[in-house]
């Protein structure tokens, strides 16, 4: 059976990371959201050309 930690659990465990720890798993989640949001806006772009593009006929 899986169970859901504690918020004291969660907290502890942050306590117990080292800063350089923090700041890698700080750096990751970063670097994934600057990644996702860049596909985001690029297919948002390539449907709006596709948009124009059908207007301007």
């Amino acid at each position: 059976m899986v169970t859901v930690p504690l918020i004291s659990e969660v907290a502890d465990s942050f306590a117990s990371l080292q800063l350089s720890q923090l700041l890698v798993i700080t750096a990751a989640v970063l670097l994934i959201f600057v990644s996702i949001s860049v596909v985001y806006l690029s297919v948002v772009e390539g449907r709006d050309k596709k948009r124009r593009k059908g207007l301007d006929k």
